[in-house]
């Protein structure tokens, strides 16, 4: 599912300035105005994921939840339909990874008990060559799909890949440990 996320973010972003100055007709300043604004709001929701997570959703929900928000915002963007709609994308983007960025790798953490602890620095190590993988892969080849077939291919590849790995996500949701929010859990403790 990271892999995917990362895919995404780093592929959209390594071609965002690009497609608005090219194909959007932005200039450079106004393209990287809106590029920043992107990458701060990406950085800036995690404070709100933690909370909707630690608070009222708990990790599984918070990641279904905005991982359909990311994978709508970037299909919006993949519309190629312009400036308006790319702000509405990269709002609903920047929302959704942000939002999951604090749950993802603690629920990786959740999934490991006395009986398998052993396996916990197989896992993350496996967890973070696939972000790295993902995020590589999309850095050199979303360039090239805008280049050769335009934004719809070169944004739609990453958006495709989001909704696979969201999907995939929910499938797998009766393989793996499911830790409720502290709040549910605070209010079990105290009956």
């Amino acid at each position: 599912f990271r892999s995917a996320e990362r895919f995404c973010y780093y592929g959209i972003n390594a071609i965002l300035a690009v497609y608005m100055t090219q194909h959007l007709q932005f200039g450079q300043a106004k393209a990287t105005e809106w590029q920043s604004l992107f990458k701060f709001a990406a950085y800036f929701f995690p404070l709100i994921g933690a909370i909707l997570s630690d608070v009222f959703w708990g990790k599984y929900r918070t990641i279904m939840t905005l991982a359909i928000v990311y994978t709508a915002g970037c299909a919006i963007i993949a519309l190629d339909m312009g400036p308006g709609f790319l702000a509405l994308g990269l709002g609903l983007m920047a929302f959704g990874t942000g939002g999951i960025k604090p749950c993802v790798s603690t629920n990786v953490g959740d999934q490991f008990t006395s009986k398998n602890q052993h396996l916990i620095e197989r896992a993350f190590s496996i967890f973070y060559l696939s972000i790295n993988v993902g995020a590589t892969i999309s850095i050199y080849f979303c360039p090239i799909w805008l280049d050769a077939y335009g934004p719809k291919v070169a944004f739609g590849v990453p958006a495709a890949a989001m909704l696979l790995a969201t999907i995939a996500f929910k499938l797998g949701r009766d393989r793996f440990v499911v830790v409720p929010q502290a709040m549910t859990r605070r209010s079990e403790e105290h009956t």
